[in-house]
């Protein structure tokens, strides 16, 4: 009797090729598990609730040592000290927020960008200076924000302006505060819909159809332009994120970064999410706002829109870049990442993704992993497959999908379910059976229990029968 076994995962989520003619480590689904640095498929992180906030309160920003949230008027003070409520009173006093769209420490205090429900959006210094909003004529106080170089950047008409040199509330000062002249230098758009960080002293300029690169610096007579891409840029303002020495971001046609050619020292546009674009291209409705972080926790680049959660894990070292897809019982409405935890809010709710709970507060995630159609090394030979052994963590349940003949027609086929993973089935004893007939098969497991999971390897025993014809 043969055997095989199948104990890596490092392709992730993949559906670039047909499942008959996929790589075997490449997978077809990965619903709410993650690969990790060991090349296994592990149970995401769950949510655990750590409180419900006093109401009245937006957004949710790290910064100074506790998460911080964001109300208009009166006064509100949160019982648990791990969060700080700030008020960012609107000038004509009645609007009141409902997004945060930019916010971080800058000098000690914190900056943010909030949007009123009137439509209005403002940018505050909260330094203790009354109002906290800026007063300056030339801030823009547009959502398009971003922190380098001792300044504050943000989207202006067809150029990027920038405050004075760590003094945010200044944006007119001569030879110090200014803009960078984007609108000309673009080759199409001319409008900025996002601004993202490459590099230490790097300002990437989005538009619908580009991106300009520029050298930034506090001297504003040594800002230059160092790069246009062209044909490829953003919509969405809260989407690009450096990650592993790249800039990811979610353009029209994807998941795509930028990042420095080792033989040009030139920029160019990477695929990086061609993997898994026939999967959301789809959910990108016009309406979509994601929100990228950095979940250093886990080495991992999440965008998170609403429920949905594109997950890419990362390692140089393990020669890891894998894709995969979560799906979270609430709507997100901001998240933040403190000391290494990331936080996810949801109306008045505030969650933790935790490793050592195994359901979202009481609702347990499902997850579903599926391989393509595994020939075993011989293409086009019938086999009987008799068992299957798994090593990993947690119950699940193994379904094997196989093409059969109807009317002279190939036609998909399920098994019935077979329990597997029990911790590790290899020692001596009987296998986990599993008997049919077919040229390639392909596993799909299931998983919902308020457990760990975790899948290492899974190993098929069969007979090669004959050579079809």
């Amino acid at each position: 009797m043969a055997s095989i076994t199948f104990d890596r995962a490092d392709g992730g989520l993949d559906v670039r090729r047909g499942a008959s003619i996929s790589d075997a480590n490449r997978l077809r689904q990965a619903e709410n598990v993650y690969v990790t640095t060991g090349r296994t498929l592990q149970k995401r992180p769950c949510l655990r609730k750590v409180t419900t906030l006093e109401p009245g309160t937006v957004g949710l920003r790290a910064g100074n040592g506790v998460l911080n949230t964001f109300y208009g008027s009166g006064v509100v003070v949160h019982a648990n000290p791990l969060f700080k409520a700030n008020l960012v009173l609107h000038p004509s006093l009645t609007p009141t927020p409902t997004k945060v769209h930019f916010g971080e420490v800058f000098n000690g205090y914190l900056y943010v960008a909030v949007e009123y429900n009137d439509g209005s959006i403002l940018h505050h210094y909260l330094d203790g200076t009354t109002p906290t909003n800026i007063v300056d004529v030339n801030c823009p106080n547009t959502k398009e924000v971003l922190k380098q170089q001792s300044k504050i950047y943000a989207k202006g008409d067809e150029v990027v302006r920038y405050c004075a040199t760590n003094l945010p509330r200044d944006w007119t000062a001569n030879n110090d505060a200014g803009f960078l002249p984007t609108g000309i230098q673009a080759i199409g758009a001319t409008t900025c819909t996002a601004l993202g960080q490459f590099a230490r002293n790097k300002l990437s300029v989005f538009s619908t159809d580009g991106v300009q690169v520029w050298v930034v610096d506090p001297d504003p007579s040594m800002n230059k332009l160092d790069s246009i891409v062209p044909n490829l840029g953003t919509r969405y303002s809260k989407s690009p994120l450096g990650f592993g020495g790249d800039l990811f971001f979610l353009a029209d046609t994807g998941y795509r970064s930028i990042t420095v050619s080792t033989q040009t020292d030139n920029l160019r546009d990477i695929d990086v999410g061609n993997a898994i674009d026939d999967l959301v291209l789809p959910t990108l409705t016009g309406t979509n706002d994601p929100l990228s972080v950095f979940y250093s926790g886990l080495g991992q680049f999440w965008s998170i829109d609403g429920s949905r959660v594109w997950v890419y894990s990362f390692s140089r070292t393990a020669k890891l870049s894998a894709w995969s897809k979560f799906t979270l019982p609430v709507i997100t409405d901001d998240a933040a990442v403190l000391n290494g935890n990331l936080y996810i809010r949801s109306g008045d709710s505030v969650y933790v993704m935790d490793r050592g709970v195994f359901s979202d507060d009481g609702a347990i995630p499902t997850i579903t992993v599926e391989l393509p159609f595994l020939d075993f090394k011989t293409p086009g030979v019938l086999k009987m497959i008799t068992g299957v052994d798994s090593i990993g963590a947690g119950t699940a349940m193994l379904e094997l999908k196989y093409m059969a003949m109807v009317n002279g027609v190939p036609t998909e086929f399920t098994t019935s379910p077979v329990p597997v993973i029990a911790g590790n089935t290899t020692a001596p004893g009987p296998l986990t059976p599993v008997e049919l007939c077919a040229t390639a098969v392909a596993p799909v497991i299931t998983h919902a229990a308020n457990e760990d999971f975790r899948l290492d390897a899974l190993t098929f025993y069969y007979e090669n029968l004959s050579y079809q014809t």
